[in-house]
């Protein structure tokens, strides 16, 4: 019933948005009431909140899993791989509503995070100087690429703001390297 209510709630907020879609068409899509979706959720927030916590980890396990099976992983491979996932329509129409029903400060947190992550095994791995602040460069970093999502979604040409956003991301990545590449 959980996972029907989450599969459901992904698809109507990814094709609608969140103020769009009601508990009662979650529920009759998931094959459930609309009080399975208070039981499991709390509330459309809640669903909503959950399928955005999935995205998110889904992106993130997509990124280390790359960074494992890399010989040579890099910030700027994760920081691709974390723009691609802008780039799709269903990931940025429900990131798009994030800050509305999650909160902007909830929506930073989750992709620092994520950055944190990825900075965290670069300086393992001698790719980005020990001395960084990981904390505050992940808050940092999070905005940016919060915001090179948004511009990708909604550009007249997504090809080519997703062209541009990577060659802003790799300048900005480059300056964190011990050596410049």
């Amino acid at each position: 019933m959980r996972r029907g209510l989450l599969d459901a709630g992904r698809a109507l907020f990814a094709l609608r948005g969140y103020a769009d879609v009601g508990v009662g068409e979650i529920s009759s899509r998931a094959g459930a009431t609309s009080g399975s979706v208070y039981h499991h959720f709390g509330s459309k927030a809640g669903l909503f909140r959950a399928v955005y916590d999935e995205l998110v980890a889904s992106t993130s396990e997509r990124i280390a899993a790359a960074r494992r099976g890399s010989p040579s992983p890099s910030l700027i491979a994760d920081c691709e791989l974390y723009l691609d996932a802008c780039a799709d329509p269903a990931f940025f129409r429900i990131t798009a509503d994030a800050p509305a029903v999650i909160g902007w400060d909830a929506i930073l947190d989750d992709t620092q995070k994520l950055i944190a992550m990825s900075l965290t095994a670069a300086q393992a791995d001698g790719e980005i100087s020990p001395a960084l602040p990981i904390a505050t460069l992940a808050r940092m970093l999070a905005a940016a690429l919060k915001e090179a999502g948004v511009m990708i979604a909604t550009a007249p040409d997504p090809t080519r703001a997703r062209a541009d956003a990577s060659a802003s991301a790799w300048y900005l990545m480059a300056g964190l390297h011990r050596t410049r590449p």
